[in-house]
């Protein structure tokens, strides 16, 4: 693993033996310890390092370290390439926004890896934490000399760079490349980019624009450039097949340049042509040539839409009018400062302070904002579409994010879910009339299983949030879950809908036919709970029984979830540690996944005695893989499992394997997080962690409790309220809860509703290092 060098500075020690000159050592020390901290609250990343020993009583933006996840995990993990790292990628990006200028060194999700020197573009679109590749569009690079190869054919314009050269802070990044002497900074508002290119002293300064190097490829149709006068380029990128699924989106940009161009030209497959001034197609590309033997810095805006060109120009026109790169670079800064901050922690390390700002930061990237500034967007129609009255956003990691992004969402930006929800509501009005299971850009790609957005819709809605059309919402779900024929787009939202009605489960004709129907019951109970608060009795009756179809897969001969053929028999040659019917797991880790009918489930499995034995044996290993009887933290089936703990009258094992968890597997280290980010979610299981409670039960108001890390948190609610979080004796070997109170009042349930907290409260958590049984009971 990694391991992040100290960040320490060298202090000038003047050893003088008269009064004066000890005084002015004196000074002068006070002075440049002062501008060390003064230099890490206005400049919040040292150039290259993954800070270590940071101070306690800086900002939350200071804390932020974008690097960290962006490593590989150890080796001896078993946990397979696709899990092997956080994915998550070092650029500029803005809150939810459009654009994330981000560097690409590496041909792996995300676009980068820690270990890799070689960057090859600065692409202007990015996701977060996937576990397959994704956008990339439109890589901007810099070089130095003629073009005489295509850079669609080869790759001898990437450049070498070093971490000591290197920036990474929330809205900026910066980089040198060595060969050519070129220094890169990069910042972004929602919907655009701004870009420095500083050159040496050439007329061969050149800056590449490739609209065919999306990571996935682009379609020869809808991908191109043209070059307009003398400095601005426009075009577009036909691209998809996100995770292989075949889904297709097309985005466009505008760039326009302080500095005009000397020379230009594009190329085209393997062919280069100067003073060409347009080129169209799936290997389409313009090389731009500036004069900075007097003038070095070439400076670039960019516009994305994924309506038009005419759209791309307008964002630029409206959230960037200006040249002013560092009254950009504040305004972004300005915006991860307000998001960030809602969360406020007083006391703690700088290096947990590291942990959980970089966490929550990285929870802010997706869902992104979709609709241009003129509200216009392209809809699952393949029509513009004007979202009125709200912001359109893209990028749902359904599967991923249902089980606790979506709650800490919903919790911190209520408006934004609201919109977003909203966002759902038209993608299915104009997909098909169903939900997108895992939606890209204006398509449902149709990735990974279950039926998620119901979840989504209905825990939002229990954590108090309104602004979208409910009731269409259920009408959307309905139909995804009773409709074998349904569509999103070009997918059914249920696959094995038949057998799953007919039968009561998904049988082994389906590929991962546990997991689904597993994930299934959890739709079913989330749209029960949805169609209670609209007050649907007999909806919710009904789904309410189908959220217990999950005991047609359990066997009670081995106490584990088993396959089931078509014909009703339980699989053979079944072992817990196989994969066979279950989706990046097994049935070990999946016989959990019931976490609305837990004390159900605890029954068949023999009790609370013994579920807290297999609870045990289970958290011996932390993170050990897909085919495995231990957990698998690193990856989203496992997320609720800890906290299970507290409904087996046991709350203070939670406390105590969360906390291993947190301490064990998320570090400072760019190999900190212990799988796929997966757009946030990752990162939200650490955020909740941290803050000692979990959305456990999908659709229902309320958390269950584990223990807070730090001694005084306090979260500013978007009502005007706070909720403070109080842990007293708070350390990391003191997960242990000796008494709970709130607003004063002696509390001793593991089980928080959000009714408790909603309108702001006082949690006050006594901590230490031996448990005390009965200060929690179960739920």
């Amino acid at each position: 693993m990694y391991q992040s060098p100290d960040y320490t500075r060298k202090r000038p020690f003047f050893a003088r033996k008269r009064v004066m000159f000890l005084g002015l050592a004196f000074l002068l020390i006070l002075a440049i310890s002062t501008g060390v901290l003064l230099y890490l609250q206005n400049q919040p990343s040292a150039p290259g390092t993954l800070r270590k020993n940071m101070p306690a009583n800086l900002s939350p933006l200071a804390y932020v370290n974008p690097l960290i996840g962006t490593g590989a995990l150890p080796e001896d993990l078993p946990l397979g390439d696709g899990f092997a790292g956080g994915n998550v990628f070092p650029g500029a990006s803005y809150p939810h926004g459009m654009v994330q200028w981000s560097p690409d060194n590496a041909f792996a999700p995300g676009g980068y890896r820690y270990n890799e020197s070689l960057v090859r573009g600065f692409s202007l679109t990015h996701f977060s934490g996937r576990g397959c590749n994704a956008y990339e569009d439109f890589p901007f690079m810099p070089t130095v000399g003629q073009i005489g190869t295509s850079p669609a054919t080869t790759y001898n314009y990437a450049e070498h760079f070093s971490h000591d050269n290197e920036v990474a802070t929330p809205g900026y990044y910066r980089v040198h490349l060595d060969e050519k002497n070129i220094q890169v900074a990069l910042t972004v508002t929602a919907r655009t980019g701004f870009g420095q290119f500083t050159y040496p002293s050439s007329k061969e300064s050149a800056l590449l624009i490739n609209a065919g190097g999306s990571a996935t490829g682009d379609a020869r149709d809808g991908t191109g450039v043209q070059i307009v006068g003398d400095n601005q380029v426009v075009g577009s990128a036909s691209s998809g097949s996100f995770c292989g699924q075949g889904n297709a989106y097309k985005v466009y940009f505008a760039a326009v340049f302080d500095t005009p161009f000397s020379s230009s030209g594009t190329w085209n497959g393997d062919a280069v042509t100067a003073g060409s001034r347009t080129s169209n197609g799936s290997h389409a590309g313009a090389f731009l040539y500036f004069d900075t033997t007097g003038k070095q810095t070439v400076q670039v805006k960019v516009g994305i839409s994924f309506v038009s060109i005419a759209n791309a120009r307008a964002n630029l026109q409206q959230e960037n009018p200006g040249w002013d790169f560092q009254a950009v670079h504040k305004q972004v800064e300005a915006a991860w400062s307000a998001r960030l901050g809602q969360i406020a922690i007083t006391g703690g390390t700088g290096d947990q302070k590291t942990v959980f700002y970089t966490a929550l930061y990285h929870t802010l990237f997706h869902p992104n904002i979709f609709s241009d500034v003129n509200g216009q967007y392209m809809g699952f129609d393949d029509k513009v579409h004007t979202a009125r009255g709200y912001t359109q956003y893209e990028n749902y990691p359904g599967w991923d994010m249902y089980r606790s992004l979506i709650g800490l969402l919903a919790l911190l930006e209520p408006r934004e879910t609201g919109d977003m929800l909203q966002s759902l509501v038209a993608d299915a009005q104009q997909g098909g009339g169903a939900l997108p299971r895992w939606e890209v850009a204006n398509d449902n790609s149709g990735g990974m299983v279950g039926d998620s957005m119901d979840v989504i819709f209905a825990t939002s809605y229990a954590l108090g949030v309104r602004n979208f059309d409910a009731e269409a919402a259920l009408r959307a779900m309905i139909l995804g879950a009773s409709d074998p024929a349904a569509l999103s787009g070009k997918h059914h939202p249920r696959e094995g809908l038949s057998d799953y009605l007919r039968l009561g489960y998904v049988s082994t004709s389906t590929s991962g036919s546990a997991s689904v129907t597993l994930e299934y019951a959890t739709d079913d109970y989330a749209i029960a709970q949805l169609a209670q608060a609209l007050g649907h009795k007999d909806l919710h009756a009904t789904y309410l029984q189908r959220s217990h179809n999950w005991e047609h897969l359990f066997d009670t001969a081995s106490g584990y979830i088993r396959p089931r053929t078509p014909a009703g028999n339980f699989l053979d040659s079944f072992t817990p540690t196989s994969e066979n019917g279950f989706i990046e797991g097994d049935s070990a880790q999946y016989s959990w996944l019931v976490p609305y009918d837990l004390h159900h489930l605890f029954a068949m499995m023999g009790g609370d005695v013994r579920v807290l034995q297999r609870l045990d044996e289970h958290f011996n290993q932390l993170n050990a893989g897909a085919t495995s009887p231990y957990a698998f933290i690193g990856n989203e089936p496992e997320f609720a499992v800890p906290w299970e703990y507290d409904f087996a009258d046991a709350p203070y094992r939670t406390q105590d394997v969360v906390r291993r968890i947190e301490t064990q597997h998320f570090s400072l280290s760019v190999g900190g997080l212990p799988g796929n980010d997966d757009g946030g979610s990752m990162s939200s299981w650490y955020v909740f962690a941290a803050l000692g409670l979990y959305p456990e039960i999908p659709g229902k108001a309320g958390f269950a409790l584990g223990s807070p890390l730090f001694p005084a948190v306090t979260i500013h609610l978007s009502n005007g309220h706070d909720l403070h979080i109080i842990g007293q004796g708070a350390a990391e070997n003191a997960p242990y809860v000796q008494r709970l109170s709130i607003n004063g009042k002696a509390y001793t349930s593991a089980w928080l509703p959000f009714a408790t907290i909603e309108d702001g409260a006082t949690l006050q958590f006594d901590l230490g290092t031996t448990p005390v049984v009965d200060a929690l009971r179960g739920v």
